[in-house]
């Protein structure tokens, strides 16, 4: 009886050992479950790193060529804007050159008026203009007037001046 009673708490023990092997091993195939599930997901979200990496990485390709692109585009704007302005400037100093040989031919003119066309005629002949009062007044009205201009872009400059001091 006595072995029978211990063999039966051997049996019982036996039992409730297995039973908790059997719950750790189901507890070992949950977790294991678990991990494949985790894993799964994160190879899931490493393919799409790599596939947001290799985006990245044509779109930083594209950035950079629209980038030089467009510094090609400003460099060529800017050599263009360059030799339009000093066009610009050619023109304007021709314009103001003809603009001043016209005020003086201007000049000529009015101060010829009050002459006859016979001493015009003998005048041109002879190549006289340097004598010619008309001529002579005509410079000294030219020569007030650039002193005018001297005058007023030194005005100007002092009025720089002092602005950028202050």
């Amino acid at each position: 009886d006595d072995e029978i009673r211990a063999l039966r708490i051997e049996k019982m023990s036996l039992e409730s050992e297995v039973f908790a092997i059997q719950k750790d091993v189901e507890m070992s195939n949950r977790e294991y479950e678990n991990l494949e599930k985790d894993y799964k997901e994160l190879e899931g979200s490493q393919s799409q790193n790599s596939e947001a990496q290799i985006q990245l990485e044509v779109l930083t390709t594209e950035h950079t060529a629209m980038t030089a692109q467009l510094n090609a585009t400003c460099a060529d704007l800017e050599e263009i804007k360059t030799r339009a302005k000093a066009d610009l400037d050619a023109k304007e100093e021709q314009w103001k050159n003809r603009e001043k040989e016209l005020l003086f031919e201007m000049s000529v003119l009015k101060s010829r008026a009050g002459k006859s066309a016979d001493d015009d005629y003998l005048d041109m002949e002879n190549g006289d203009d340097v004598d010619d009062p008309a001529v002579l007044k005509a410079r000294i009205e030219e020569r007030d007037r650039r002193i005018g201009e001297l005058e007023e872009q030194l005005l100007n400059g002092e009025q720089l001046r002092r602005a950028l001091h202050n």
